[in-house]
């Protein structure tokens, strides 16, 4: 079994592999997929002292966990207004506290386990169009209610850093940081062996059932019997446990990596900090070592690569940096985000010992640690702040139609993004 192709892959050492799973074992918890949220929680019931077996059908981080943007903030896919407009700002401040945790917990993570793992600090979200106002109220918002601590920049020294006429204002958090996804996963899972964990590769779950009050899971080779089973499989986990198949969306999105450019990348880019904007159907980037560009973008609901699909994102990141010229993007990947239909996390336990952690999609790095914490903190104590979810439920995504749906959607929003910047008169000496 390998990984695919990317950047992350080709820059990490090998990783030592764990054994398929042979014959019955049995378990306090069988965790299923070997993503973040899978290892952060085996890691935190280990040091409750629990025993933990852990299934991943394929590598650990094999899917969106080891080739994700790498980008790392407290918060959610659904912003803090849409959370605040369905449960309050009371209940908004405490999920958002549990996000500053997970967002916490991984920085903690790797300065313990890899700190080879961190690539940078500071997050950029630059505007496509004139927004003084709104940055401002949602820096006051973010300010009063969050304690957070953003920078509003104008148009002029936005410019100074994304060396582009397309971007206007923008907000730097410089709590956050971004980092090598696939190198913190799998120092997560070195650890998990060494608590004594018993992970599993190449052992994809086919069925599971309930009984004598445990849990059954069952691969090609064995089976793990445990009081509980958690299943983090998110985009990945197909029709195995149907309360998570039936509330999750799996997204692609797509990312590309150029050759080494070199001091020629200060021409277009002069922040350390990872770059995303706010349009509808936006980009995301960030430089890597060695003047690459890492960047990410588009989205979709077909599972297969697109053909051309480093030529597309090179065009994407020209459309915004032509004095880049040509480079070459020498990779190119899709990874499937999980998403419910709220954009917030579904952490739920639908039956006796049955947990599931999953739709992370858009803010996977904070929000996979902070599920993980909660679900171990659930079993091994009985907290129950997990149910500060419970508002959000796992409503239906659709099946067939929702992938539609969503894939119209994305269209649309591109085509919006297009209209906006088109009707927009573009004020070269616009000012605060």
């Amino acid at each position: 079994m390998t990984y695919p192709a990317t950047w992350y892959a080709a820059e990490t050492p090998k990783a030592p592999g764990y054994p398929a799973l042979t014959g019955m074992v049995e378990a306090d918890v069988c965790i299923i997929g070997g993503g973040l949220a899978g290892l952060t929680a085996a890691r935190e019931l280990l040091r409750a002292g629990k025993g933990v077996v852990l299934l991943e059908a394929e590598r650990i981080a094999w899917g969106a966990s080891g080739r994700n943007g790498g980008f790392v903030s407290p918060g959610f896919a659904l912003g803090v207004e849409g959370i605040i407009a369905k449960v309050g700002l009371a209940a908004t401040q405490q999920l958002y506290a549990l996000s500053k945790a997970g967002h916490d917990y991984v920085w903690s993570a790797i300065v313990e386990l890899a700190p080879a793992a961190l690539m940078g600090s500071g997050w950029l979200v630059a505007l496509r169009q004139p927004g003084r106002d709104e940055l401002i109220r949602h820096q006051a918002l973010m300010a009063e209610h969050f304690a957070t601590d953003a920078e509003v920049f104008a148009p002029e020294h936005t410019r100074k850093m994304l060396k582009s006429e397309r971007y206007f204002e923008s907000m730097l958090s410089p709590d956050a940081f971004h980092i090598q996804p696939l190198t913190y996963a799998l120092a997560l899972a070195r650890d998990v062996a060494r608590l004594g964990g018993n992970i599993h590769e190449g052992s994809r779950a086919l069925s599971w059932q309930r009984s004598g009050g445990k849990a059954i899971l069952r691969t090609n080779k064995g089976q793990v019997r445990a009081q509980h089973a958690v299943f983090c499989t998110s985009g990945y986990g197909g029709q195995l446990f149907a309360p998570l198949a039936r509330s999750v969306l799996p997204v692609a999105t797509y990312i590309a990596v150029t050759q080494p450019l070199g001091e020629k990348v200060c021409a277009a880019i002069a922040t350390g900090a990872a770059v995303s904007d706010t349009r509808r159907a936006g980009d995301y980037y960030r430089v890597l070592p060695g003047g690459r560009i890492l960047w990410g973008g588009r989205i979709s609901t077909r599972r297969t690569e697109p053909a051309r699909l480093a030529e597309r994102m090179r065009d994407d990141m020209l459309s915004v940096y032509p004095q880049l010229g040509t480079p070459r993007m020498e990779y190119a990947w899709s990874g499937l985000m999980g998403y419910a239909r709220h954009k917030m996390p579904v952490i739920e336990q639908p039956g006796e010992g049955l947990w599931m952690a999953t739709a992370f999609g858009g803010h996977g790095l904070n929000t996979t640690a902070m599920a993980g914490q909660l679900i171990a903190a659930a079993i091994a104590g009985g907290d129950d702040r997990w149910k500060l979810f419970a508002p959000f439920g796992s409503p239906w995504v659709g099946g067939p139609f929702g992938q539609a749906g969503v894939q119209m959607s994305y269209w649309a929003m591109q085509a919006k993004d297009r209209l906006d910047e088109r009707g927009m008169v573009r004020r070269r000496s616009y000012r605060w």
